[in-house]
């Protein structure tokens, strides 16, 4: 057997095995703890009121969700969570969204690939990603959807507001690696560019929006100038758009938890 030939078995094994996953769709999803995103099945953690209905009965005023970030340390991606959990209230639902090739601290694996982390923004993921926004949505009859996005989230989030305009009304995104031209300029020229990058995308979305990106002055990861000249883009098509510099804030520390982060998210919250 030559070795194109037993390449393409691979191939043709490979996709009938994913079709065959597919096949069974997401028969966990009941929007609480698992989210059918159609490609891909997420892990999600929901807080909630018991007096928040789906829309057979009252309609919720806000779904809030928080994107992690690409990498953490001892996998736990949902340790930040709890930052968010006490905006759960009558009107507001709190779900912690687990992106697709990513596992919980309780190794709950949301399916699809996360491709190494750092550079997985791509259209499969990120429609992944707003495919499960939409039926949070639609679920929970929520009149507004607010994401607030960590790093690798955050850049996910920045795509979806300009890939899928009509689903996000408010983000924060922190630590945002927004302008993917930029972060790129340290990488070698031969690794392959597969995300999409927010900045790209800048122009389409939607001036109904509000965004906010909250920068840490020290960070090295994610530099200030990585979401500076993508904001200022938004400003330029009419988007509702503040930039904050938090100072001696570095990647991993001195925004998440503070009063700073949860007083932005609670006016994005009201009416």
């Amino acid at each position: 057997m030559s070795v194109r030939i037993a390449a393409f078995l691979v191939c043709l094994g490979l996709c009938l095995s994913g079709s065959a996953v597919w096949a069974q769709g997401c028969p966990q999803a009941d929007g609480i703890s698992r989210v059918n995103a159609i490609t891909e099945c997420l892990v999600i953690q929901t807080t909630k009121k018991t007096a928040v209905a789906e829309p057979a009965g009252n309609k919720t005023r806000n779904l809030l969700v928080y994107l992690h970030g690409d990498s953490s340390r001892g996998g736990l991606y949902d340790r930040h969570f709890k930052h968010f959990q006490a905006f759960a209230s009558q009107d507001t639902v709190f779900v912690g969204m687990i992106r697709p090739g990513y596992a919980d601290s309780k190794k709950n694996a949301s399916t699809g690939d996360k491709l190494g982390g750092g550079d997985n923004y791509t259209a499969h993921n990120v429609d992944a990603v707003a495919n499960a926004l939409q039926a949070l949505k639609t679920k929970y009859g929520a009149g507004r959807v607010v994401v607030v996005g960590y790093s690798g989230g955050a850049a996910t989030a920045g795509v979806i507001l300009g890939r899928h305009p009509e689903l996000i009304d408010r983000a924060v995104l922190i630590a945002c690696p927004c302008d993917l031209n930029i972060r790129r300029q340290a990488w070698s020229k031969n690794i392959v560019r597969r995300s999409i990058s927010p900045h790209e995308v800048a122009d389409k979305v939607f001036k109904t929006a509000q965004v906010t990106a909250i920068t840490g002055k020290a960070d090295v990861n994610t530099s200030p100038e990585q979401v500076t000249g993508y904001m200022a883009t938004l400003k330029e098509h009419g988007v509702r758009a503040r930039y904050m510099e938090v100072p001696k804030a570095t990647h991993d520390a001195g925004i998440l938890g503070t009063k700073l982060l949860q007083d932005v998210v609670a006016a994005y919250l009201r009416k």
